[in-house]
């Protein structure tokens, strides 16, 4: 099965919309991630593939392919964890609840699962908003100024397990 998500991609300050394609088929446990990623987005598959198993969710038989799109445009640093996960439990029929097309994600994720800050946050969620998304989900980050953006819903968490369920 395959699903697709949202996530935002950074240039300098520019932000610009990945859609993470996530395919999940039997085969031999893997993960490859494919659409010009740097080392810090190849090394996600650990990184996401350690929390959904601290999570209760192991990739076992699972053969996952992640399309980071536009492929032309080099993607680099931990911002997608969030979107890699959430498309591999969508994916893998272990999410049922639909994510919005015009819901974003961004975050990094650490190996028990907690979402993390990542550097241009601010970016990222000013970039929604000229993206057009009408939701962004991301880490809680005390440290970030508040920043209300009409028409743009954000949510702060802190786990992939969020109010009780996944996420």
């Amino acid at each position: 099965m395959s699903t697709k998500v949202t996530s935002i991609g950074l240039k300098g300050l520019e932000g610009y919309r990945v859609q993470v394609e996530v395919q999940v088929k039997s085969g031999l446990e893997s993960i490859v991630i494919v659409g010009l990623p740097d080392a810090s987005v190849k090394e996600s598959k650990e990184r996401v593939s350690a929390a959904l198993h601290s999570m209760g969710f192991p990739l076992l038989d699972m053969k996952v392919t992640i399309n980071l799109s536009p492929a032309e445009q080099k993607k680099n640093g931990p911002l997608f964890d969030l979107a890699i996960a959430i498309g591999i439990l969508k994916a893998g029929n272990f999410l049922q609840s639909s994510v919005p097309e015009d819901a974003g994600l961004i975050g990094a994720l650490s190996l028990d699962g907690t979402i993390l800050p990542v550097e241009g946050m601010i970016a990222a969620i000013l970039a929604a908003k000229r993206l057009k998304l009408k939701q962004l989900y991301l880490p809680f980050d005390p440290n970030l100024p508040h920043i209300e953006i009409p028409d743009l819903g954000h949510e702060g968490t802190g786990t992939l397990f969020h109010k009780g369920s996944v996420f």
